[in-house]
């Protein structure tokens, strides 16, 4: 899941993916003109993990997870994270007694925040730490988490039984948030509380020129062409633009990142689209 357009400002954009598109390797995201090598570098460093943190949470929205970012996941600048998590679809950022962010941009939720008389919003707790209280969670989260079905299972029916909540969440590192992991939990659990960002992403750049990509989310297949194209050839359905010249450089809403999110992750499958150059 591309994010971070706002990071091309002041530069000189040919074309571009606009923020939550999804798009796979090796399609273009960007096309500069007269951009340095040291500026490209440093971009791509940037890019990287704004795009993995997106891809993620897409990843695991599309699996069916619910899922929250914890506040000490997010490095500086913190509203580039933020606005990626957002490109992503998710649903809110996590924080705690030493972790406090405040942020328009996002739904933030301070764990054991009062939610009514003798319940709160979410506790984290240890898998060998279960404690009884008379003040009842409205979700669970647990953290070292291991990927493994019955343990999952058996830390699930525990957790439900002492505290009768009705959402499971589980915090996962960097080495948990893999792609066969997330799938291992749909159905498993509720969602997923994301405490580091992984490198997953894979970028370079090149001399080439890029072309114009529209996608049929019917066909599942990317059109590359140096015009335009509205309909898919094969079956007449509108496409989507994923790579072209825009008439300028536009930066998505962060309230309206998250709805187009949404609405794209319905159209992700498993594999990746089929690309055919289209002139």
């Amino acid at each position: 899941m591309f994010a971070g357009s706002w990071l091309f400002e002041g530069l000189e954009v040919v074309r571009y993916v606009r923020d939550a598109t999804p798009v796979l390797p090796p399609e273009t995201i960007v096309e500069f003109g007269g951009v340095d090598g040291d500026t490209i570098r440093r971009l791509l460093g940037r890019l990287r993990l704004v795009i993995s943190l997106a891809s993620v949470i897409a990843w695991s929205r599309r699996v069916g997870l619910r899922v929250f970012v914890h506040g000490s996941a997010l490095p500086e600048p913190i509203d580039d994270f933020i606005k990626a998590a957002l490109a992503g679809g998710a649903d809110g950022l996590i924080t705690d007694d030493f972790i406090n962010i405040n942020s328009d941009l996002i739904n933030v939720v301070p764990i054991n925040q009062s939610i009514g008389e003798k319940s709160v919003n979410y506790i984290m707790v240890e898998p060998g730490n279960f404690y009884t209280s008379s003040v009842k969670p409205y979700g669970v989260i647990v953290k070292d988490a291991v990927i493994e079905r019955n343990w999952v299972l058996q830390v699930r029916d525990r957790v439900r039984v002492i505290y009768g909540n009705k959402e499971f969440l589980v915090a996962l590192n960097m080495d948990s948030l893999r792609r066969e992991a997330i799938e291992e939990l749909a159905g498993l659990v509720d969602g997923i509380v994301i405490m580091e960002i992984p490198s997953i992403t894979s970028l370079g750049f090149d001399n080439n020129r890029a072309l114009n990509a529209f996608r049929c989310v019917n066909c599942y297949i990317d059109f590359e062409m140096e015009g335009e194209i509205r309909k898919c050839p094969r079956c007449g359905g509108k496409l989507r633009p994923i790579v072209k010249h825009w008439d300028r450089l536009v930066m998505i809403e962060p309230r309206v990142l998250r709805l187009k999110a949404s609405d794209e992750i319905k159209y992700m499958r498993l594999d990746s689209p089929k690309v055919i150059n289209f002139q």
